[in-house]
């Protein structure tokens, strides 16, 4: 390995976190979002030549980490596809009947991206766990930016949608 490769994977370090919650996001599960994370940089390490523009190294990486979580999911037929710590929601009111509808409006949020459809569903696990641009989201997932804009917001009505028809 050259040493400028060795120094820019070690500059894609930086972007662990990231994919790691991106992993997170696909597998619903901490150990499996670790172990996918460790794919993840093992496939950029042994690819690290194959980066021509070290300044898209972070969506190279990411999409790197995209298709990793994709072939994860194609192996064990995920059906969730979103996690988030029972600590990480608040609440005004900490009463149980509170928590109670919260968590039933969470579960309800868990359900419809679920079952958006895959181009869908894919998409907005990027933007909300990989806080990716939309110029990211368009490089990593290989579309225009426009249809990454019109994936999103269909995403959002559709969950928006789902959640309703579910509360109603």
């Amino acid at each position: 390995m050259k040493p400028e490769d060795k120094r820019l994977f070690e500059e894609l370090l930086v972007y662990r976190e990231d994919v790691f919650y991106i992993c997170l996001g696909f597998t619903k599960n901490p150990c499996d979002a670790e172990e996918l994370t460790q794919d993840v940089f093992l496939k950029a390490f042994e690819k690290i030549e194959t980066l021509r523009n070290t300044q898209l190294a972070k969506m190279w990486l990411l999409k790197i980490c995209r298709n990793t979580c994709l072939d994860y999911a194609k192996k064990i037929r995920i059906r969730n596809l979103l996690w988030k710590p029972k600590g990480s929601y608040s609440t005004k009111s900490n009463t149980p009947e509170s928590q109670i509808i919260l968590n039933q409006q969470i579960k309800s949020v868990k359900e419809s991206i679920q079952r958006l459809p895959k181009k869908l569903r894919e998409v907005f696990i990027l933007r909300e766990y990989g806080d990716l641009s939309y110029r990211e989201l368009a490089v990593t997932l290989g579309v225009k930016e426009g249809t990454v804009m019109s994936r999103l917001n269909r995403a959002r009505r559709e969950i928006m949608d789902m959640v309703k028809g579910e509360l109603e």
